[in-house]
């Protein structure tokens, strides 16, 4: 009867040994899921300036490329950084498409006024063709805030025979928390730095002599 018992007990704590695994292991995995699902960072452009002599041309915005990188600490403070060789981790923008980006630099570019006219869908005079890049860097020590470079690579494209017209860069900075827990974290400095190298970028484009009719 005592072995009995026995056999019924260590079944028994198997049995809740086993399901305090199952348990865990759901824990884990609805943390997980919920981490990853509610992380969403979005760009909302600032209000701009109109400019004063938009470029001749109608146009379409196309982001080609949009990515987000953790550098080496300290990979932003050296003088000419070439931060493509400073990633650690890549970090991919979570929760908002390409499409969704697309739509809000196109707002962006409209309210700056840079051409003619915008268009989203049809037959436009120039393609603008941009890829957008974060780099994060966390700093050398706890004190010392992130800091966030948005690079911005642009191309005006023909669109009769995808000829490239011109190429720009455009570089953004701004500082972020000492630590980064949340969505809003980084959010804010996000959106300042890619407005800054979409500001730069679009500067030149709207200066150059070379692409006026």
């Amino acid at each position: 009867m005592e072995e009995r018992k026995d056999s019924r007990t260590d079944c028994s704590m198997a049995h809740q040994g086993h399901s305090c695994r199952r348990l865990a292991i759901c824990t884990i995995a609805g943390i997980v899921m919920l981490a990853t699902g509610c992380t969403k960072l979005t760009f909302h452009p600032a209000p701009v300036v109109p400019s004063k002599s938009p470029l001749p041309y109608t146009a379409q915005v196309q982001l080609t490329a949009l990515a987000a990188h953790m550098v080496e600490p300290g990979a932003t403070l050296l003088a000419n950084p070439n931060l493509q060789d400073s990633v650690t981790q890549a970090t991919p923008v979570p929760g908002l498409s390409a499409q969704e980006w697309t739509a809000s630099i196109t707002d962006y570019v409209s309210a700056r006024q840079s051409f003619r006219k915008v268009v989203e869908g049809g037959r436009a005079d120039v393609i603008v063709a941009l890829r957008i890049f974060l780099y994060i860097d966390p700093g050398v020590g706890f004190k010392f805030r992130h800091t966030y470079i948005a690079k911005t690579d642009a191309a005006l494209n023909d669109p009769r025979n995808g000829r490239t017209l011109a190429t720009y860069t455009g570089f953004g900075k701004a500082f972020g928390f000492v630590s980064r827990g949340s969505r809003e974290d980084d959010e804010g400095p996000i959106n300042k730095s890619v407005q800054a190298a979409l500001n730069d970028v679009f500067n030149k484009i709207e200066t150059d002599k070379r692409i006026l009719p």
